[in-house]
């Protein structure tokens, strides 16, 4: 933009301005960037650097640690094999969580009762290990017979054989209204004690699964939080640059260097070759 003169009777001033659109723009883009364009010595041009530079670092770095955590509970689940020991000592090796116990299981639960809710319809784990499927083993209960402690322990013996599952319904048999609601262990101390769907007890493999499943997410709220950051860094920054250029143009008077000048002069009438200084401000 050139610079703008103004004069009256006494003195020429230029104002050397700067274009508020442009630093408004410029810091949107680069954070304190129009700061340095329009007025590079305010405190602003250097704050909101070192504010994008660490809002940077955070998001990375949650971001970062929250597909770590990612990684470790789906390992947790299904990708890595273990050895579970059985009530009376014997010990089985396999996933922690396992399609093939949760087909088996389920398939028991859907042929209870042909009118109730509990059909082909009601069970759509997905068959690949995709986002929904490590969501639904740790949301939805109707997906804890896939646990390797709570097979071994609701359907299994103490010694890991196949056995009788010990149902708990709501409603009537052979009712639409007819609900799961629990299981009694089948070796222990507790076979008479009734645990809930929706209790721990039903899987602590689960239970620490869905510890590190919201562990996880708690990391990628934390990522969110750094990017909503950044944006109100970038609007902030572009504001302030307009505040910045608006205060420049008000109160910055540019100075040109001084010049000398020749000219011809008619003192008393004669013609007079004249050297003369010259400084504008």
């Amino acid at each position: 933009m050139r610079d703008s003169v103004v004069t009256n009777d006494l003195i020429k001033i230029n104002y050397n301005r700067k274009n508020a659109q442009l630093a408004m723009a410029m810091s949107m883009l680069v954070p304190g960037a129009g700061q340095f364009y329009a007025n590079k010595t305010v405190l602003t041009t250097y704050i909101f650097p070192v504010l994008e530079i660490g809002l940077i670092g955070g998001l990375v770095y949650f971001n970062n640690q929250g597909k770590d955590k990612t990684k470790k509970y789906e390992k947790y689940a299904n990708g890595e094999e273990i050895v579970y020991k059985t009530y009376d000592g014997h010990e089985i090796t396999g996933f922690r969580y396992d399609r093939s116990r949760q087909d088996e299981i389920q398939a028991i639960l859907i042929g209870i009762n042909q009118v109730d809710i509990y059909d082909d319809g009601y069970f759509r784990l997905d068959k690949t290990n995709s986002q929904h499927f490590y969501e639904d083993i740790g949301k939805y209960p109707q997906y804890v017979f896939g646990w390797m402690d709570w097979y071994y322990r609701f359907a299994c013996n103490e010694s890991g054989v196949r056995d009788s599952i010990r149902w708990k319904f709501d409603g009537e048999n052979d009712s639409p209204n007819m609900r799961w609601t629990g299981n009694y262990p089948l070796w222990g101390n507790d076979t008479e004690t009734l645990i809930p769907i929706d209790s721990h007890e039903m899987s602590r493999m689960r239970q620490t699964y869905i510890k590190m499943r919201n562990d996880a997410k708690d990391s990628y709220s934390m990522a969110h939080f750094f990017t909503l950051g950044l944006a109100f860094n970038h609007l902030a920054a572009g504001l302030d640059a307009i505040r910045v250029t608006r205060n420049f143009n008000r109160y910055y008077i540019s100075q040109s260097v001084p010049s000398l000048n020749f000219y011809a002069a008619m003192p008393l009438g004669n013609v007079t070759p004249m050297l003369g200084l010259k400084w504008t401000f």
